[in-house]
């Protein structure tokens, strides 16, 4: 742990906060990259909204984050309210982020007339990339780790000064899979078939992270609720089931507009 990258005088420099800003600065740089690499096709996602967007989703993805964190682990929030306010200290939901840059994008795009499925393509894989970055940020902030275990690789961590028994660094762990997961999606982006397809996969693939962390961190800020999975776990699979409908009913949009496409150009030829 070192929860303290360095001092500026008496006042500290959190490596939490340091990780996120890393995080945020190379997912744009990425998905700023990605729009610049676009065809020029009419609809294509102009690579300045890119940096306008991403502002929006970092602010509404950081305050949901931080809410939904609250609200699964109310019990450690409630007798403290202002303790909410310590972004510095770490804790965020993956969900929270994602429901909070979601609906800001959403709100976006509405009001910039850009497409909603295109730009979420393009940002897909610089997310992923930006959540592995900052789970490294979690692990050195010494929050959200998982549950006790005799593993060799065990990690104690200071918790309100009180150290913990060795745990699973669950946030080194999620940083691991979510890289893997950012190269299955640039492997799609390079195969991309139809609008929506790597939002699709970035929700499979984010709710599968999410799932399987759960299994480390013990039911640690969620409650068991059935079949030994917690909610967060229900909540996960709701989302990856969602997701799969939507890569098909997509995939059919898709497949009817190319049809339509092709037919018009026939008669125009004609």
């Amino acid at each position: 742990m070192h929860p303290i990258l360095f001092r500026i005088g008496a006042y500290p420099v959190h490596t939490f906060g340091v990780m996120m800003m890393l995080a945020f600065a190379v997912g744009l740089w990425r998905a700023h990259s990605a729009a610049k690499r676009q065809k020029g096709e009419p609809g294509d996602v102009p690579p300045e909204a890119i940096l306008d967007a991403g502002t929006w989703m970092i602010l509404a993805g950081i305050l949901g984050a931080r809410l939904m964190f609250i609200i699964v682990d109310w019990s450690t929030y409630r007798s403290n309210i202002l303790s909410s306010f310590r972004l510095w200290e770490g804790g965020l939901s993956f969900h929270g982020a994602l429901f909070g840059g979601l609906l800001a994008l959403i709100i976006f795009c509405r009001l910039r007339h850009i497409s909603l499925l295109k730009i979420t393509d393009l940002m897909a894989p610089s997310v992923m990339l930006s959540y592995a970055i900052g789970r490294i940020g979690c692990f050195f902030n010494g929050c959200c780790y998982g549950a006790p275990t005799n593993l060799p690789w065990g990690v104690r961590f200071d918790d309100d000064g009180h150290w913990t028994v060795p745990s699973h660094p669950t946030q080194m762990y999620s940083t691991l899979l979510s890289l893997c997961f950012f190269g299955i999606l640039v492997w799609l982006e390079r195969r991309k078939a139809f609008d929506g397809q790597l939002l699709c996969w970035y929700i499979i693939l984010g709710a599968t992270e999410r799932f399987v962390m759960e299994i480390w961190r013990g039911g640690v800020t969620s409650t068991v609720v059935a079949l030994g999975l917690t909610d967060v776990q229900f909540l996960c699979l709701s989302m990856m089931a969602l997701a799969a409908i939507g890569l098909v009913v997509l995939r059919r949009a898709g497949r009817l507009s190319s049809t339509g496409n092709t037919a018009a150009l026939e008669v125009a030829g004609h």
